[in-house]
């Protein structure tokens, strides 16, 4: 602990220092900007330039009260520039010496039509209404391969690991090519395989409309992104093509290449990447990834998807994925769009995936309750072969300008084949898992534009889905269960099907003062289907069915209308709604029926103060009532892995709870200083909970529904532009508690109090010149309370350091830290990757040179803590890779 505090007081430290230095010393020019009236001008363009060379030094805008201030390094001949919308541009040459300087400058009125801001250069952040343009050129530093990269170098953009593109604190909708969209919400396709060299400038498009008649109408929070590519490239078809292979590894290899041609009647993208390195490619989500916003014009069924029962798979480990993904993947991308005509335009999409993988795990599973203490040791070597195909088509018909007809259908397929060797408590186990699944979804959407602001929109949705397994184990450790066999084996197979169906129409109308006005009516019917047995092979091989088996049919049908209406009152906005929900459960098993058809009302209010354009204060209410799914419904047990059974049990029940949100934002993200904070509070009147009885070889789970459950989340997010760094800072925050109850071994409901805390930094520079560096730490605090107490530590750090030789030439070096402090030995672990690119510009060809786990780390171990006991568990992972690679743009 005292070495938790020492580092945490060294980090505090650290944090005040680079705020405080933003205010120590600093030679400024500041002033008023004011017109004829002397009235003072806000949001004026400040650009300070060297006299010789024209050279931006620095930047800013005006203020509230027309107040500018620019720190300047050196003393010397300037020229200051101003630029402001209706206002003739001024230009005025200075002499700076070692003292501040005050400059007051009237700006003459001048009519003009053109709406947009130059916040940087005139080239590099351009801002139009709800739209930025960035000029990519002003902000790469050499170490660009894919989108993905160019993405982490542009101000207000943040990737996470695993490809998820944020700006500021909000994901982003989709991601665009010249304006046409390709993948839709399957945006990492894109990010992580086409070029940066191709990309001219990048536009964010802020309260974005997927739906074009719903622009300025629907409440939108939506933030898209376009690609513009390079007109030079755009030439029949263009693109790139790279390879790269192992130098001191065998076999390890990867391939990307992207073919694009851009004509007046059809736009083709087709895409490709092989490798085994452990890349993602973009390919592993789903095509039919749900949409963003439940609440948004034809996001009915978005999110109704069958259940698997068994997944053999690998955790989701901290370090980065590559590490542990013991790949081999082969995938294809084919996409096109179809103008037919001036109304009618025609987007289809194709996906085949392969993949090999591969992990070697080994685990100690500590076990500690008031009734239970013992220790499970296993060790698993799992390969897997997957496939998985599916395509796409859109079809769009402009009726007119007041009418839109979208019609989109779906259908995938997939295998998956994984093989399992399994050394539990020294008894060795084969498992064999053969996973299928199918989806087909068709969609229709009708919008009509009834008047300048007043939108109806009809939605149509059909969704079928099946995923059956089949699950062998050719030893079991469960056979105390069933005593009147002598188990040697066992089998279960499984299918689940779902079918929706549902229809909703929705009308917006926004009113003369901006007040909004939705309602909402629709209809929904699921219907799944679950069938399941466990077969158990004794001694003489004889097949006996167990008790443990399922044959049931369960129909929701849901009826339900909702009114919502956003009234705005000077700086405030009041959001009301009510929705309405009149259920009809249905559930069948075995000849036995039971049905329930209540109705429940839940409100939600939201309120929101903009102190001015900077500041934001928002507090929203909620109440919720949740149904049961097909997993708290089932009434027998089903297998979920190896030696764990689940069963439902809860019957048809709701449950309820409310919510409590507190928010506040200062500054936006296209400014040098961001923040937000947000605490949200969680009260679960009743929810389901487990019964779970624990055995050295076997768990047995019933789902239960039980009362009273709290949570309290909070994070707080501060981004800031340091001038006298060139660094943007990032401070992260964030804690989360709850407190629950459940049941171990048939006990009294015991109370379970989760706390974990999240803090850290990151620092990343946006030099001009040779060199930048991007640094971060982050510290993870959890513990669990029971009848015992359990707690864990982890730290992660990096160190990232990028050197622009020059136009021609880059490196980058990447370090990675993981600490555990829980652990008694190997509590750190290293890694160091490394990048060189040279460019022939002339022949449009570059070489590099890669290096990954330099220091061969092997294995990797990581800590988890639960209610039940402690867990850890080591993986293998990749060795190191040295690769030389070719890229070619044609």
């Amino acid at each position: 602990m005292k070495i938790l505090l020492l580092k945490s007081q060294k980090f505090y430290c650290l944090i005040v220092l680079l705020l405080l230095g933003n205010f120590m010393y600093a030679q400024t020019i500041k002033g008023q900007v004011s017109d004829t009236l002397k009235n003072p001008i806000v949001y004026v363009n400040v650009i300070l330039r060297d006299s010789l060379n024209k050279q931006i030094i620095n930047y800013t805008t005006t203020d509230e009260q027309g107040r500018y201030e620019i720190t300047v390094k050196e003393a010397g001949e300037y020229v200051i520039s101003f630029n402001a919308l209706s206002y003739q541009p001024k230009s005025e040459k200075i002499i700076f010496e070692n003292y501040n300087l005050t400059w007051n400058v009237t700006l003459q009125e001048q009519a003009t039509e053109l709406n947009e801001v130059i916040i940087q250069t005139e080239k590099a952040i351009v801002v139009k209404k709800d739209t930025v343009i960035l000029t990519v050129g002003a902000f790469l530093k050499g170490n660009e391969t894919t989108v993905e990269d160019l993405l982490k170098n542009l101000p207000g953009f943040n990737v996470a690991a695993d490809g998820t593109v944020k700006i500021g604190n909000q994901e982003i909708e989709k991601v665009m090519v010249d304006g046409d969209d390709f993948f839709k919400k399957r945006y990492q396709l894109l990010t992580k395989n086409l070029n940066a060299d191709l990309v001219e400038k990048v536009e964010i498009y802020q309260k974005y409309s997927n739906n074009r008649l719903l622009k300025d109408i629907e409440e939108s929070h939506k933030v898209a992104v376009n690609l513009k590519l390079k007109k030079d490239r755009k030439i029949d078809w263009f693109g790139n093509a790279s390879l790269a292979y192992g130098l001191t590894t065998a076999n390890r290899y990867q391939v990307r290449a992207n073919a694009m041609r851009f004509g007046e009647v059809g736009k083709h993208y087709f895409l490709t990447n092989l490798n085994n390195i452990g890349e993602s490619s973009g390919g592993e989500s789903s095509i039919y990834i749900s949409a963003s916003d439940l609440n948004e014009v034809g996001a009915i069924g978005n999110r109704e998807m069958a259940r698997s029962l068994i997944c053999l798979d690998a955790y989701e480990l901290s370090l980065k994925k590559s590490r542990f993904n013991l790949n081999n993947q082969e995938l294809l991308s084919l996409n096109s769009i179809f103008k037919i005509n001036e109304k009618i335009k025609i987007i289809t999409n194709g996906l085949f995936n392969w993949d090999e993988k591969a992990f070697v795990q080994q685990s100690i599973q500590n076990y500690s309750t008031s009734s239970v203490s013992f220790t499970n040791r296993e060790s698993n070597q799992v390969n897997k072969t997957m496939f998985s195909g599916s395509g796409a088509i859109d079809f769009d018909y402009d009726i007119s300008q007041k009418e839109l007809l979208e019609i989109d259908a779906t259908y995938k397929r997939g295998d998956e084949n994984s093989n399992s060797q399994l050394e539990f408590n020294s008894v060795p186990i084969h498992q064999f898992l053969s996973d299928h699944n199918e989806r087909f979804t068709y969609k229709t959407i009708y919008t009509n534009k009834l008047a300048a602001k007043k939108v109806l929109a009809l939605s149509g949705v059909y969704i079928y889905e099946k995923k059956p397994q089949n699950y062998t184990l050719d030893t079991v450790v469960f056979g105390d269960l069933f005593p009147d066999v002598d188990v040697t084996s066992a089998s279960q197979f499984s299918n689940n099907q779902m079918y929706f169906t549902g229809f909703e129409a929705h009308l917006l109308d926004r009113k003369k003062k901006d007040d909004l006005l939705e309602l909402k009516i629709g209809f929904t019917n699921r219907i799944d289907f679950l069938k399941s047995h466990l077969d158990l092979i004794d001694f003489y091989g004889d097949e006996v069915t167990s008790d443990f088996k399922n044959d049931l049919k369960y129909t929701v049908g849901k009826l339900y209308a909702n009114a919502k209406y956003k009234i705005k009152f000077g700086n405030y906005a009041l959001n009301a709604k009510l929705d309405f929900n009149q259920l009809f459960n249905n559930f069948e098993s075995y000849g036995n029926e039971e049905s329930q058809s209540p109705l429940f009302v839940s409100p939600s209010l939201s309120l929101s103060y903009e102190i001015n354009e900077n500041n934001k204060l928002s507090l929203s209410y909620n109440n919720n009532f949740t149904n049961a799914s097909l997993l708290q419904v089932f009434d027998d047990y089903v297998l979920t892995n190896n030696k764990d059974f689940l069963r439902g049990g809860a019957g048809l029940n709701q449950v309820n709870s409310s919510g409590l949100t507190l928010g506040y934002s200062l500054g936006r993200w296209t400014k040098s200083f961001f923040a937000t904070a947000r605490v949200s509070y969680l009260k679960s009147h009743d929810f389901f909970s487990t019964n779970t009885i624990i055995d050295p070889d076997y768990t047995l789970t019933n789902i239960i529904r039980i009362n009273d459950s709290e949570t309290l989340i909070g994070d707080v997010n501060i981004d800031r532009y340091l001038k006298f760094m060139t660094s943007n800072l990032k401070l992260k925050f964030s804690f989360f508690k709850s407190d629950f109850k459940n049941s171990v071994n048939n006990s009294e409901l015991r109370l379970v109090q989760n706390t974990s805390y999240e803090y850290g930094f990151e620092l990343r520079s946006a030099f001009d010149g040779l060199f930048n560096y991007n640094l971060g730490t982050k510290w993870n605090s959890s513990v669990v309370k029971t009848t015992s107490k359990f707690s864990n530590t982890n730290n992660t750090s990096f160190l990232d350091l990028n050197f622009n030789f020059n136009q021609n030439f880059n490196a980058e070096i990447q370090s990675e830290r993981y600490y555990f402090g829980n652990f008694n030995t190997d509590k750190s672990y290293y890694f160091l990757d490394f990048e060189t690119k040279y460019k022939i510009k002339k022949r449009n060809v570059t070489f590099t040179l890669t290096g990954k786990n330099l220091l061969n780390v092997k294995t990797f171990r990581e800590r988890f803590i639960s209610d039940i006991g402690t867990f850890s568990t080591s993986y293998r992972l990749m060795p190191r890779i040295l690769l030389l690679g070719i890229d070619f743009s044609f």
